[in-house]
């Protein structure tokens, strides 16, 4: 292996252990590390979230504080580094355990994790960490009770997390329908565009309040 294929190796390891780690460390409530994780102009959008990467590490700290706690299974499957830029793109779950209406459920939301990572004096850090959503499921605990839910209405939003989205309005998080799916192909062929033309000039056209900049 010569120099450039083991420095790529070297890249790519640390950063699949990064995007590990962020998610361990939201899991595991160590929130000065979750804070880290991002460089200071990051970008965090989520099914329940958008915004700067420490402002999402308060807000996952207030969830937790109001008694949601999910798990992040994640499995790197792929990173495309270009110098000091990088994509990385992960297989993933969000497992939860709630009650609703009294009725203990489980549900589970499978997607993929997205993030832009750039290095930094301090190693590898996170630009944005973003879901891709693909479908979710919903369970009670108990085989004999009835889930307490309105199937008609779930029926009318986004197939990729509409038992999620509902569950999160239930806590009182408000969950656009406009988030990135598979069933979307439209806003997934300019997702990935963006992150391209980011990977390849380091101009951010989607990303922050402005979507303007470079980083």
């Amino acid at each position: 292996m010569d120099d450039g294929a083991l420095a790529e190796l070297v890249d790519r390891e640390a950063i699949f252990a990064l995007v590990r780690l962020e998610r361990y460390w939201r899991d595991s409530g160590e929130w000065e590390k979750l804070a880290d994780a991002y460089v200071e102009d990051s970008w965090i959008r989520t099914t329940w979230f958008e915004g700067n990467g420490r402002d999402f590490t308060e807000a996952s700290r207030v969830m937790a504080e109001r008694g949601r706690h999910s798990k992040h299974p994640i499995a790197p499957i792929w990173a495309r580094i270009n110098g000091d830029r990088a994509l990385v793109e992960s297989n993933a779950e969000i497992q939860n355990r709630s009650v609703i209406e009294g009725v203990e459920v489980d549900t589970v939301q499978y997607c993929r994790f997205f993030s832009r990572v750039r290095r930094t004096d301090a190693g590898w850090k996170l630009v944005s960490f973003e879901g891709i959503y693909t479908k979710d499921t919903i369970v009670p605990t108990n085989p004999a009770d009835r889930l307490p839910l309105d199937w008609d209405a779930l029926s009318k939003l986004r197939p990729s997390y509409r038992i999620w989205a509902q569950l999160m309005a239930l806590r009182g998080y408000e969950v656009s329908q406009e988030k990135i799916g598979d069933d979307r192909p439209d806003l997934l062929e300019a997702f990935y565009g963006h992150a391209e033309h980011w990977l390849e000039t380091g101009e951010n056209r989607d990303l922050g309040p402005d979507a303007t900049g470079t980083a």
